[in-house]
């Protein structure tokens, strides 16, 4: 990355801002020097008009696109892509016919909306009228006469006979009349006299029931449901004229709204970036950053303007935060959705890419780890790439998987595996493909599960060597030798002691100590520590050449004096000897850390879930062939049969290969999960915790940003979301 720091003539900063955000390459950074925005009151009028505007573009898009059908495959999963030329983009404005299409948008939005609450309106009270169709009685007069109260309402069904009876003993001048059940409860008009209708009303307010009115309906309930049922249909064909009217808008407005609402954001964003610029009476500010390898595109977009414009490009320094663009070659470009993933690299430090690129190929290949299943994948993703109009991520994610299906393929062959059929059937029918196998992961397990475990050491170890080439690189060759290269050392020795005969005492003694004495930085404590006189400098360098002869000692079994003597200095040392005592803590600390390495083993054992992956596709793949088995079979006793048993043995064989084919679908499918994240997971914890923290900011350059729209730079526009 490269800092870019330009000034400009404040008659010319419209132009360099628009053409910066033509060449799409410099990421704009907010101005240090905390100098006033180059904003003025039409900038801040043209953002609010195109906030309106990209408010009413999106407003049409989201009610279009709920009526739209695309007609693209599997569009219910794949968000629909809009292909136009940068100049087509460019060029799109809000025109009357935009206007014209809004208003009619809320018009049919606002009708919409009022008809469905509407209609809801006559749902409910068709529900609750229902029961009083029988009714001879308009409803104005069920508010009673001069000398008669109505009282309408519902009971509980269970309770009827028991309020009923309540009522009758409380007054003869009580009458009910039941119309009949509302679910689990009953419609009652309730007459009384108006002499007792207080008492009926105190009764029915000690029970459960629920008065029932209709303040806005006059005529009989038969004749207001008639009516009710009529607003219905009438609602619903007032409906469905607007759904074909605004599903024939979406057809052929839905791309257009879209496409505007991302222009407006664009155009808004060309305005807004000024609030990181910074302005002086005559001159605009603008910083930024800017990839090396675009240097020349963004000196030619200014190029016209040279007279009036000054550009300084410098490299970046320690106390600057640049943005990070990964640059990998076309293999590895797949990969660096993994680095993604986890978090990219702080500027300066490693790309991890290039490193876990082929762990991962592997790893997934082992979880895979068949043949037919590698080249499902390939074909599976290589149709999606290329048939479906996917965006680039989509794409850079099925190369990732067409690399590892490439490499399920070839494991698939070594471990003899096709579909998880029995390889002597196989080999039965292809006779070529015997000598091709190089380990049957089911029959020798404990051989494969070695060979998952040597894989985890092989990385784990590799990410130590890399921590100690990544801090020779920044300088540190104190912290590569004695943080990274002990902990090889001690691996190495503990090796030695396994498989050296008679080497395991004095190859675990003396790893443990060397790698006590480095992590611990115990020889720069002792001898090159410059806060500390010489005399104590040599008195520690005393104590630590004792100590590594105990060792010694201890590893040969020389004398014990040996081991006696040391004890005695260190008692005497850490009572008079300030150089004594920092050494003696140096290789405490030492030991701490030689105690922290038993996470290693936990690492190096993770690995063995890739045996586990691979083995449990391979049965499930089995059981699927049995199944398929069993239903062949029995085809064979029909075709015996003859006449129209031969049609049901057709019938079972085409029943045998869908079990076939969907079992085994079924598989990759649910393995592709697997085989995706637990070796996506050995790269982020076992790897990259031994030397990678990621962290970094992504570089987004200032341009078209855009999600649904695709451009490209010619008026050509293919499928698949390319950019060209």
């Amino acid at each position: 990355m490269l800092k870019v720091t330009a000034f400009a003539h404040s008659s010319v900063a419209e132009d360099v801002v628009e053409r910066l955000h033509a060449a799409g390459v410099l990421e704009v950074t907010a101005d240090a020097n905390e100098l006033p925005a180059p904003l003025d009151a039409r900038d801040e009028a043209r953002l609010r008009e195109l906030d309106e505007s990209i408010a009413n573009a999106q407003f049409v898009a989201k009610l279009l696109g709920r009526y739209r059908t695309s007609d693209a495959p599997f569009a219910a999963f794949i968000s629909e892509k809009i292909h136009l030329s940068e100049a087509e983009f460019a060029a799109l404005e809000p025109d009357a016919g935009f206007r014209a299409l809004y208003a009619d948008c809320v018009d049919m939005s606002d009708s919409l909306a009022s008809m469905g609450r509407h209609r809801d309106r006559l749902v409910k009270l068709i529900e609750d009228l229902t029961p009083w169709q029988d009714l001879r009685l308009q409803i104005e007069r069920l508010r009673g006469t001069e000398h008669v109260v109505l009282m309408t309402g519902t009971v509980p069904a269970a309770e009827s006979a028991s309020i009923r009876q309540r009522l009758r003993d409380a007054a003869a001048e009580i009458t009910v009349a039941e119309l009949g059940p509302v679910g689990v409860r009953e419609a009652w008009v309730v007459l009384a006299h108006i002499s007792v209708a207080d008492e009926a009303r105190s009764i029915l307010n000690l029970t459960r029931f629920a008065e029932v009115t209709f303040p806005e309906l006059t005529d009989y309930p038969a004749e207001e449901l008639e009516r009710a049922r009529a607003e219905i249909v009438r609602i619903d064909t007032e409906h469905e004229r607007l759904i074909v009217r605004v599903t024939e808008l979406a057809v052929a407005e839905y791309p257009h709204a879209v496409a505007l609402a991302e222009a407006f954001e664009s155009a808004r964003g060309a305005i807004a970036v000024r609030e990181h610029l910074g302005a002086t009476e005559r001159t605009v500010l603008v910083t930024g950053w800017v990839p090396v390898r675009s240097r020349e595109k963004l000196e030619h977009a200014l190029a016209p303007l040279d007279a009036l414009v000054d550009v300084a490009l410098e490299e970046p320094t320690d106390a600057d935060s640049p943005p990070v663009l990964l640059e990998n070659s076309k293999l590895l470009k797949p990969f660096e959705t993994l680095t993604d993933l986890y978090g990219r690299p702080v500027y300066g430090e490693l790309d991890p890419t290039i490193l876990l690129a082929p762990f991962f190929t592997v790893f997934f290949a082992i979880c895979i780890g068949d043949v037919g299943y590698g080249l499902m994948l390939m074909i599976g993703f290589y149709l999606i790439k290329t048939k479906l109009d996917v965006a680039p991520g989509v794409k850079r994610f099925s190369d990732l998987m067409i690399i590892g299906g490439a490499a399920s393929v070839i494991a698939g062959i070594m471990f003899g595996s096709y579909f998880a059929i029995d390889f002597k059937v196989v080999t039965h029918v292809l006779p070529f493909l015997e000598p091709l196998q190089l380990i049957d992961p089911l029959a020798e397990l404990q051989t494969f599960l070695l060979f998952t475990v040597a894989l985890g050491v092989i990385q784990v170890f590799f990410g130590v060597l890399v921590a100690a080439y990544d801090a020779a690189r920044k300088g540190d060759f104190s912290g590569a030798v004695n943080d990274q290269i002990s902990t090889v050392v001690l691996a190495v020795m503990i090796a030695i002691a396994v498989i050296v005969p008679g080497a395991s005492s004095w190859g675990i003694v003396l790893g443990l100590g060397i790698s006590m004495l480095m992590k611990g930085h115990a020889i720069e404590a002792a001898l090159t520590a410059e806060d500390l006189p010489a005399r104590e400098r040599a008195l520690g360098g005393a104590w630590l050449a004792l100590t590594v002869a105990w060792m010694l000692a201890l590893a040969f079994r020389g004398p014990a004096v040996i081991g006696w003597t040391l004890l005695g200095a260190t008692v005497l040392g850490l009572a008079l000897s300030k150089g004594v005592r920092k050494t003696f803590v140096g290789i405490l600390g030492g030991a701490y850390a030689v105690y922290g390495m038993s996470a290693f083993i936990g690492d190096i054992l993770s690995y063995t879930r890739l045996a586990a992956l691979g083995l449990s596709g391979t049965l499930v793949g089995m059981v699927f062939n049995l199944l398929a088995g069993l239903v062949w079979s029995g085809s064979a006793g029909l075709f015996a049969k003859g006449g129209l048993s031969i049609v049901f043995g057709l019938l079972v064989i085409v029943m045998a290969a869908l079990v076939f084919v969907v079992g085994h679908v079924f598989n990759v499918v649910i393995n592709l999960l697997g085989a995706f994240v637990h070796p996506a997971r050995l790269q982020f914890v076992e790897f990259f915790s031994k030397f990678y923290e990621g962290g970094g900011r992504p570089y987004k350059p200032f341009g078209h940003q855009t999600s649904a729209v695709v451009l490209h730079a010619s008026s050509v526009q293919g499928e698949g979301g390319t950019t060209s």
